[in-house]
């Protein structure tokens, strides 16, 4: 920040409520490297920052009313665009008992504020916690463009695509990162299959799995339910629900699930490191409708626990920019601990997505030739002090069972690798991200690069081709 934009003036008070320990660190961190100060009270502060969005809540929290109350969204947006950024339209109910207003957003000690209207800006710390679907209209699906594809003659659309190659196995053939064609269709077919796995009908899922992979690879536009019914992996099922989306273009099991309250509630139980979908039903039996439920009611581990105060940042789509920053930081601080150590990202970065909810990445060394020693703690332990690992979420040495459901891509068949998922700072935005560290020696390491790159169903069929077919 340049002098004439930075945060000299803000002397800050956190309301610590809904805030975890670790982003009011990171905060302080943050306000004080840009000139502010984080005061231990309210008496010498010139701004309240919090995350509470009640009113009564906040009221009982106060003890100097005459200074205004800010979402802390506004300290992050400023500190992730390294400017002083106007104040007004994160400022909470005017707290004061005058009822003179101000516009102006700097800080001064007797100011009171005008009351603001609710913003349509979500706010990402209090936000998520407090997202309760019963109050919320349904997803919006997405428009789809489907590549031209010319005309078919009449009998071919009840034919295969004469160059799809047709078989069980997903890894003999190409697929696209996203399909270019049955776009739609894919993305109603991933409803169900997500409603599957979330019911815990494993087996059910992993028939949608492979009639989307199959699909994706798809050359064209499947023009009948005959010619799907063709496509190894998809059953009868399927394509009866192919020919309902052909004759009405839609599915209407799958579009009800945009709006169905239980299937969302889920699915973001589900985004906590952690939690499975077995955690996450058993949540939802027991009454929890919010992660502030779950925080407030729930009997909870302490890896949970966190992993629910982590979930505002690791939630945050990361851009290949973002990624980007992360892979040079770790390949420059990497040489530190050893000189002939080298990184490479892999999963759906390396794939070439365009965001990623965490990055996983592959480390190993020119003088690890057969093992690994202590290099995956002696990585973490100069990250960590460093300043930027924050958080271990999850180690595993080698021959370790590990849990949860956030393997990135294939991470779940590649237990018998040394890895580490943990919260990771992002210096440009004050951001925390998942980065997951996989540490190979040289003989380990072209396998741990095929691996975990996936996706999922591509090393899955990979492994079962090696198994059935080669051996």
């Amino acid at each position: 920040m340049s002098k004439s934009d930075d945060l000299s003036s803000i002397k800050a008070y956190f309301i610590p409520l809904k805030l975890g320990s670790y982003q009011i660190e990171t905060l302080k961190h943050g306000l004080e490297k840009a000139g502010g100060e984080a005061c231990s009270d309210q008496v010498n502060a010139n701004v309240i920052l919090t995350a509470l969005t009640s009113d009564t809540r906040i009221k009982r929290h106060l003890k100097n009313h005459n200074i205004p109350v800010v979402k802390v969204d506004w300290l992050k947006e400023c500190l992730k665009k390294h400017e002083k950024i106007p104040m007004d339209s994160y400022q909470i109910q005017n707290f004061h008992s005058d009822t003179t207003t101000h516009s102006s957003s700097t800080v001064h000690p007797q100011q009171s504020h005008q009351p603001q209207q609710p913003s349509i800006r979500l706010v990402r710390t209090g936000e998520v916690l407090n997202r309760w679907y019963d109050t919320m209209p349904p997803d919006t699906m997405p428009s789809f463009d489907e590549e031209d594809e010319g005309s078919l003659k009449k009998d071919d659309t009840h034919r295969i695509a004469p160059d799809f190659i047709n078989t069980k196995y997903e890894c003999l053939r190409n697929t696209p990162l996203e399909a270019r064609h049955n776009k739609k269709l894919v993305f109603l077919l991933r409803l169900m299959e997500r409603q599957r796995y979330m019911d815990m009908q494993d087996k059910n899922a992993l028939s949608y799995r492979h009639a989307l992979a199959a699909i994706k690879a798809y050359p064209r536009k499947i023009r009948s339910a005959d010619e799907a019914k063709q496509i190894v992996g998809i059953g009868k099922k399927i394509s009866d629900l192919i020919r309902m989306y052909l004759e009405t273009g839609t599915i209407p099991d799958a579009e009800d699930l945009l709006g169905d309250t239980k299937f969302r509630t889920l699915s973001l139980f589900n985004k906590v490191f952690g939690v499975g979908p077995s955690t996450a039903s058993l949540w939802y039996a027991q009454g929890y409708r919010t992660l502030q439920d779950v925080l407030d009611r729930a009997k909870l581990a302490k890896a949970v626990k966190l992993g629910i105060e982590l979930l505002p940042d690791l939630e945050q789509p990361m851009s290949r920019q973002d990624a980007k920053e992360l892979i040079d930081i770790i390949g420059t601080e990497i040489k530190d601990v050893d000189s002939q150590a080298f990184a490479t990202p892999v999963g759906g970065y390396r794939r070439g997505k365009k965001e990623n909810g965490d990055l996983d990445i592959i480390i190993s060394s020119r003088r690890l030739q057969h093992g690994t020693d202590l290099f995956l703690q002696n990585i973490l332990h100069h990250l960590t002090g460093k300043g930027y690992v924050k958080h271990v979420l999850l180690i595993s040495d080698k021959g370790t069972t590990s849990y949860g459901n956030h393997y990135s891509s294939s991470g779940a068949d590649m237990e018998k690798l040394d890895t580490c998922f943990t919260a990771f700072l992002q210096p440009s935005t004050q951001t925390l991200r998942q980065v997951d560290f996989i540490v190979t020696s040289l003989d380990e390491y072209p396998y741990a690069v095929l691996g975990w790159t996936g996706s999922q169903q591509f090393v899955r069929s990979h492994r079962e081709y090696a198994k059935k077919v080669i051996n």
